[in-house]
């Protein structure tokens, strides 16, 4: 009964939800890829230049250098889409805690994607071979910060709605029962 009365349907809310936000996020992505380069770009210690390409971060040593590498920005993305439909379609939460989580979400993964970015941007820089991707550290931290955290964090804030009421609590029997309290 708790599968079929409260999963599914936030389940088929869930997916509708990242639907649409997906197709909404298609067109404001290049805008915030923009901002996460322009923020990440004063965190690099060097003369390095991230520029923007729709989906792709690049890194440059100096102005007007080949890029050492390149950032998929919409794979960090998806998470930020997937904690923003989660929390849309948890049930049980009013118009006001559902802002106040969207805050919370959206502040924390930028964050996250600015120190990702930031350190494969480090990691391009100092390394004579674009070996980026050897490095298991960095793609734990991408892997942690853009899959991970999202879920972690619409946990946190929307547990205490996926509580089965019953659980836990005694419930005494109608006083006409043999039975007591």
């Amino acid at each position: 009964m708790f599968l079929k009365g409260r999963i599914l349907p936030f389940i088929g809310r869930a997916i509708v939800f990242l639907i649409v936000f997906s197709v909404v996020w298609y067109f404001i992505a290049p805008a915030y890829n923009s901002l996460l380069a322009a923020v990440a770009e004063r965190l690099i210690p060097s003369q390095a230049i991230l520029t923007v390409q729709h989906t792709t971060i690049y890194i440059h040593p100096i102005v007007d250098a080949e890029p050492v590498g390149g950032i998929y920005a919409s794979a960090l993305h998806y998470g930020l889409l997937l904690v923003v439909a989660l929390i849309s379609a948890t049930p049980g939460l009013k118009l006001v805690q559902r802002l106040k989580f969207f805050g919370i979400a959206v502040i924390s993964l930028y964050i996250i994607h600015v120190i990702t970015i930031v350190s494969f941007a480090r990691a391009a820089l100092s390394s004579p071979t674009p070996s980026v991707s050897q490095n298991p550290l960095l793609i734990l931290l991408a892997v942690i910060g853009s899959d991970l955290f999202p879920v972690l964090i619409w946990a946190l804030v929307s547990y205490k709605y996926f509580r089965d009421k019953q659980v836990g609590s005694l419930t005494c029997p109608p006083k006409r029962s043999p039975v007591s309290c």
